[in-house]
């Protein structure tokens, strides 16, 4: 790898890096005086483009020859390079500026600690051919079936992908050619993807089946300005994913049907999402039955569906939860012509909680802004909360938490549509912008009458009429009676019992 003293403004960047590959057990030095960061793995590559389609494989600090020299850019890397002695414990590579057509999947199911790095002029270009058998072998990267991905982890750890760009152009909307993934990691650990970008996705940018992985400050796009087909996600976090942290990154374009930026899959856990901005997906962030999800920061805005979904399948049953949505813009969504069958056949909206079968347990939904900003807005409600006919509400979401977000316009007029009804472990208050109708001239049943909070929000009772009105017990606790006395609040699943002889006491109903 070629050293260069450093300038002082890319200091940071160079003291992130090294704390990531700290977190990643690379061994890294910093000498005194500004000194450039080293990887000492056992060998550092610079892999250069030495002619029309010739490809050359240097060791820093040796006599100025190749080491490896093909005609075939996959092959220098899987067999010369990831095949060789130098490689068995790890080994570094740095990509120089270039073009460099890739024939045949990068696969690495045998090297751990391998960094792969380059710059924003280092393009790899992914052929559209027929993959053949990859050139290390391994099912879950070959070609049957048309699955093509640029890069396969497989069982290792400690790989770091960073700053080169690849163009997949040539594979976009090409029939009969699926699993075109650029990224895609099974069984493997420790795996840092920076400051990447990733153009013209034929399929997902990025797809992970393994653990604690980060992916940062990348820019990853589809197939724009033309939808894609068959579905594609930005990055996509698959259900044996664990622990997995993706922040600071620019996704759009991933607009198939009913695909989003970011998707965690059946049993995808403990996954962090934060500062992203997403935009002209199909939905912005997506999960299906994931657990210890935490959404935070993210300004979604000007996608085709909705903004945030969570869904749950329509066969099975999981246990989905908990979730965090907090902080971050989601604004100008549902930009698509028709309606969604995501969205409960509607035009979708900013956060969309959409359970078919048992649903999520602990939803908090803190601090967002949501709103239509758009001169006619298409959003249909900022936050629209539904179940099938099949989800019982108590089945569908429990322990649901919506306070203290900045809600405004929507192209229904509505704001937060409750499609079942809220339970006792439900809260929804402080929402500025949401501004639920008194409900006036309410009349109390045969005595004794009992009247139960079940809106969802914050309540209070006055009394309006108690010529016959005997006794009124809220909450368990007995009231003074009087005209235009008020009720303690009550919350979602609270009751107030009236009491009374000949004449029905009325009352209003108060939204605090």
């Amino acid at each position: 790898m070629s050293q260069q003293e450093p300038n002082r403004k890319w200091m940071p960047l160079i003291i992130g890096l090294v704390l990531v590959l700290l977190m990643f057990g690379l061994s890294v030095s910093v000498g005194g005086g500004g000194s450039a960061v080293t990887i000492p793995l056992s060998f550092t590559y610079i892999i250069k483009v030495g002619g029309p389609s010739i490809y050359q494989a240097f060791i820093t600090g040796g006599n100025g020859l190749p080491v490896f020299t093909e005609s075939n850019f996959s092959r220098l890397v899987n067999i010369d390079i990831l095949g060789s002695s130098a490689c068995l414990t790890g080994c570094s590579n740095t990509l120089n500026p270039g073009k460099y057509n890739l024939t045949n999947s990068l696969v690495d199911s045998t090297v751990s600690n391998l960094a792969i790095m380059g710059t924003s002029a280092t393009m790899i270009i992914p052929q559209n051919i027929v993959f053949p058998e990859p050139f290390s072998g391994g099912a879950a990267c070959d070609s049957t079936g048309g699955v093509r991905p640029v890069f396969c982890f497989r069982g290792v750890s400690n790989i770091v992908l960073q700053g080169f760009t690849i163009d997949d152009a040539n594979r976009m909307f090409v029939a009969g050619v699926t699993g075109d993934d650029i990224f895609a990691s099974t069984s493997s650990s420790n795996l840092l993807v920076q400051s990447m970008t990733i153009q013209n996705a034929s399929n997902n940018g990025i797809s992970l089946a393994n653990s604690n992985t980060i992916v940062t400050t990348s820019t990853i796009t589809g197939p724009l300005p033309l939808p894609k087909i068959n579905g594609n996600f930005g990055i996509l976090v698959g259900g044996t994913a664990s622990r997995v942290r993706i922040f600071l990154n620019t996704i759009s374009g991933f607009n198939g049907s009913d695909v989003s930026g970011i998707q965690m899959a059946t049993g995808a856990s403990y996954v962090s999402i934060s500062s992203n901005e997403l935009f002209k997906n199909s939905f912005g962030i997506s999960s299906t039955w994931g657990k210890f999800i935490t959404l935070e920061a993210n300004n979604i805005h000007n996608n085709y569906a909705g903004g945030i979904l969570l869904t749950t399948g329509a066969i099975g049953a999981q246990t989905a939860g908990p979730i965090s949505i907090s902080g971050g813009t989601i604004t100008d969504n549902a930009q698509e012509p028709n309606n969604d069958v995501q969205c409960n056949s509607l035009h979708c909206s900013g956060i969309i909680l959409r359970a078919a079968k048992s649903g999520w347990d602990t939803v908090s939904i803190t601090g967002v802004t949501i709103k239509d900003t758009q001169a006619i807005p298409t959003q249909t409600y900022d936050i629209h909360v539904f179940g099938s006919s099949s989800c019982l509400s108590v089945q569908c979401y429990s322990n649901v938490t919506i306070t203290g977000n900045a809600l405004g316009r929507s192209s229904s007029g509505t704001i937060i549509n409750l499609q079942v009804a809220p339970t006792a472990s439900w809260t929804i208050s402080d929402n500025r912008g949401f501004n639920p109708q008194p409900k006036t001239s309410l009349t109390a049943g045969a005595s004794p009458y009992t009247y139960t909070n079940i809106d969802g929000y914050l309540e209070q009772l006055e009394l309006t009429n108690v010529a016959g009105l005997t006794g009124l017990t809220c909450r368990g606790t007995a009231q003074i009676i009087q005209l235009d006395g008020i009720t303690p609040n009550l919350n979602t699943g609270d009751t107030c019992v009236f009491t009374w002889a000949v004449t029905a006491p009325t009352f209003d109903v108060l939204p605090t």
